[in-house]
């Protein structure tokens, strides 16, 4: 009975260790009714980058080193996002950086909301 309910912990460990090893990096902001998920995949510097609403997304653009800079103006019904996102690579600590540099939104009201700032630090894939 020992053996047995040490066995499981070892052989849960042992499989998803290496799933959590390969899953990239995922993250989500929530900006009132407007969801921004964004994904690294494993050994990439490149962000994949949605706007959700509800469980839709309604928008998607990709972020690499050679495209670094996205302008963009989204809208849906009374639903707007707009402005810029950066990604700025350190090659000194070898990180990239997912940064908004302003981002304006709004949500089925006339108000506007206004957010700058970063999003997520990762590291970056070894250079062979």
């Amino acid at each position: 009975m020992l053996l047995r309910s040490l066995l499981l912990p070892i052989l849960l460990l042992t499989t998803l260790a290496p799933v959590a090893a390969q899953a990239g990096t995922l993250g989500h902001r929530r900006f009132a009714c407007i969801e921004l998920q964004w994904r690294i995949p494993p050994n990439s510097d490149t962000v994949q980058i949605e706007f959700v609403l509800g469980t839709e997304p309604f928008a998607r653009m990709t972020l690499s080193p050679e495209q670094n800079f996205r302008q963009f103006n989204y809208s849906i019904d009374a639903i707007l996002a707009e402005g810029r996102m950066r990604l700025r690579i350190d090659e000194k600590r070898n990180q990239g950086i997912l940064n908004i540099d302003s981002l304006r939104y709004r949500c089925y009201s006339p108000a506007e909301r206004i957010f700058s700032g970063e999003l997520a630090t990762f590291d970056l894939p070894s250079k062979p």
